[in-house]
Order: C-alpha cells, then structure tokens, then sequence
C-alpha cells in the first residue's frame, strides 16, 4: 500500500522597506492602493505557526494523491491581497515547480478559505498589501 505523507512547509520571509514612500502595483475597484513594500506586515491570525496548523488541518490531498502515482514534490507560491480590512482576496497562482492543476487548486482553496488577517500599515493606517505564500505538496 502506498504510504501517503505530505508535508506542508512555507518559506516565509518578511519584505524590507526600501524607502518611505512604498511602490505602488495596482489600484482595487475602490482606488485604494495596493501596496507592494509597507512598514508594517499583514499578519495571519496568531502568526506563523498558526498559519502553519491552519494550512495543515484544512488540506484536502486526495485529488493530489490520485493525480500523482509516484513521489512528488511540488511547490505552489500563491500571490494575494490582503485588503485593509483584513480580507484575503485576488488569490492567484504566481509559481508552481511542476504541473500539477490539483496542487494547484488546493492551494488557492486553502488560501481564500483563510480568516481575516491583521492588514498591514503604512504610517499607522492599515492599506491594502500584496502577499505571497510558498506551499509545498510532497508525496511520497
């Protein structure tokens, strides 16, 4: 019987100010800015290793497990807003290792299923930022 494991790990590195004025992407649909470097990073709800617990109690690897019938080891890096509210929206894949449409689908359910984030601030006022979180599926 094949063993079925799979580890979930995230890079997570925080981005560094470059100057006072962070750049700017993109506007949303209520012309607030969406900010690409900020003072302050959104943060998920009781931090990393909370995230950690939240991705590894609400992955489905079912699809994953039957569209791989050998090892595989695939990471996912999904791109999205956290809009100055908290809410995680615009989720996109921005970067997969390898082809694998169910890692992928599983990777953006798994983030627009998450809570409210703290947003992210720029001189004390929270702003709409843009986030990107490294998931990686492994069967073995």
């Amino acid at each position: 019987m094949k063993t079925l494991s799979f580890l979930l790990f995230f890079l997570f590195t925080s981005l560094l100010a470059f100057s006072q004025v962070p750049a700017t992407i993109s506007t949303d649909t209520t012309n607030s800015q969406i900010f690409e470097t900020v003072e302050v990073q959104a943060e998920f709800p009781g931090g990393v290793d909370a995230m950690r617990k939240f991705l590894v109690d609400n992955i489905i690897m079912d699809s994953i497990v039957k569209f791989s019938d050998k090892e595989m080891n695939n990471k996912v890096i999904v791109r999205f807003v956290v809009n100055k509210d908290g809410d995680v929206e615009r989720a996109a894949i921005d970067r997969a290792s390898t082809y694998c449409p169910p890692c992928n689908k599983e990777a953006l359910r798994l983030v627009k299923s998450m809570p409210k984030w703290t947003p992210g601030k720029v001189g004390g006022e929270p702003v709409s930022m843009y986030f990107r979180l490294p998931i990686i599926f492994s069967v073995q």
